[in-house]
């Protein structure tokens, strides 16, 4: 990373439904990552938004009796409530119905045109509205379904615009090669090289015809753009001149599109490509795919309502190693709210601060000074869980060395001792909190203002 600059984006959300526990996954993890980064001094962008254009957002606004514009204002509206309430702190929301990213993307459009890198030609072939994506048979399962939508694909034939893709495939493979576009984790570089390796490129269908809801082509006002080529820009568009970007999370799902068709567009455009790309796998519930269909859709906002929004944002990232696919089941939450939150710190919080009232221990808080690289190490390459860990550990330890050397009768026969016991204990705790701050900025802060005033009250409230 630049010294002092930390610039993350996620991908931009889809309104054509409204958000739910697997978009709020990236987002968190960006988040952590940003309050970090923030706590190390570093000059920090994060970046979201929402992507509003295309077939599926203009057939839900149908069903829904309203334009494609006030239905996406209002999903639009949904998705930044859901962050807010999650306390997910970013920086700049983009929209893709925005009136600046909109003027951009014509004129991004336009020089590659202008430079030759687009021409007109007749696609024919499968799309999937689902994925708003051009499909080739291989793609595809039995009967030209979509193997994520398990929908059939619409057969399409149409004269468009073409972006000269294949012309950057060796380009791409060197970048990946050299390390001038980092790819992670190391199996997904290894997966996008040998599919580079190995396939020729396509050029790459950059508009459509026959959907009205779109930016228009700017040299042909017949067509839109392809909702896709409008996305993906939106990570310039919505960086306020601080180009490239540190870190993009990226789900699996649409890998492709930024380990290849992304990084081109930049070589194409005279742009830097990202400094790095992260994969991450699927969020699941009771390890199915999230699906409106099987009806197992959970909203972030209800669970938060529930236990706090901390508990949710420990969970995430306690239970699910960041960058391969998990599950959320709300079984498993409920064990770890109890034994990991209630029982481990909210007890071990409790029964020191309740022993330095007691026995009128003198401390005075102050902001934690010691580091800890391993700790700092594990969120800085994205393995959230083992940061986690090393903090728990922390927090296990404490209980057993309260339980080992049993202040209660330290009190009676060793005060002296007790006093550096608790002492210790306390700073121990102010040491958790700071950790703390990036996965649970709510806890963290209760822990401090009690820490600095000795007076308790509950950090995690037993359910019954």
């Amino acid at each position: 990373m630049e010294t002092g600059r930390f610039f993350i984006t996620t991908a931009i959300d889809y309104v054509s439904a409204a958000p739910h526990i697997g978009h709020a996954y990236e987002k968190l993890a960006a988040d952590v990552l940003a309050r970090y980064w923030r706590n190390r001094g570093a000059e920090v962008f994060f970046l979201t938004g929402t992507d509003e254009h295309g077939m599926k957002v203009a057939q839900a606004a149908k069903k829904m009796s309203v334009s494609p514009k006030k239905y996406a204002d209002e999903i639009a509206l949904k998705y930044q409530a859901a962050w807010s309430y999650l306390n997910i702190k970013y920086d700049n929301f983009v929209r893709t119905t925005d009136p600046s990213h909109e003027k951009f993307v014509q004129e991004f459009l336009q020089k590659l045109y202008d430079n030759g890198e687009i021409y007109q030609g007749n696609y024919e072939g499968l799309y999937c509205v689902g994925c708003e994506e051009y499909k080739v048979q291989e793609d595809l399962e039995p009967g030209d379904m979509c193997p994520l939508h398990k929908k059939k694909c619409e057969s399409i034939s149409e004269n468009i615009y073409f972006f000269k893709l294949s012309k950057y495939q060796n380009q791409l493979m060197e970048a990946i090669q050299s390390g001038q576009l980092v790819i992670e984790p190391e199996s997904r570089k290894n997966e996008i090289f040998k599919f580079l390796a190995k396939e020729p490129l396509r050029d790459l269908a950059i508009s459509r015809s026959k959907v009205d809801w779109g930016i228009q082509v700017p040299w042909d006002k017949t067509q839109t753009i392809y909702v896709w080529v409008d996305a993906l820009l939106n990570y310039i568009t919505g960086s306020r001149g601080l180009w490239p970007p540190t870190l993009q999370l990226i789900g699996k799902d649409i890998f492709r599109f930024h380990a290849i068709i992304w990084p081109a567009m930049l070589l194409a455009g005279g742009y830097e490509l990202p400094e790095k790309l992260f994969i991450h796998g699927f969020l699941t519930v009771n390890g199915q795919k999230i699906s409106k269909t099987i009806g197992n859709v959970i909203d972030p906002i209800e669970i938060a309502k529930v236990y706090g929004v901390d508990p949710l944002r420990y969970y995430m990232f306690r239970e699910i190693p960041f960058g391969g696919d998990g599950d959320f089941s709300i079984d498993r939450f409920e064990k770890r709210y109890q034994s990991d939150l209630a029982n481990d710190l909210g007890n071990l919080f409790q029964r020191v601060l309740v022993m330095q009232q007691k026995y009128g221990i003198e401390w005075k808080y102050a902001v934690p000074e010691k580091t800890f690289p391993e700790i700092n190490r594990a969120i800085e390459d994205l393995k959230f869980n083992e940061a986690l860990n090393l903090i728990w550990k922390m927090i296990t330890e404490a209980n057993q060395e309260i339980d080992m050397e049993r202040p209660w009768e330290l009190a009676k026969t060793n005060p002296t001792k007790l006093a550096e016991l608790l002492k210790g204990l306390l700073v121990n705790l102010s040491e958790v909190a700071n950790l703390l701050e990036p996965f649970m900025p709510d806890t963290s802060r209760k822990m401090t203002e009690q820490l600095s005033t000795g007076h308790f009250e509950p950090l995690f409230p037993r359910r019954k």
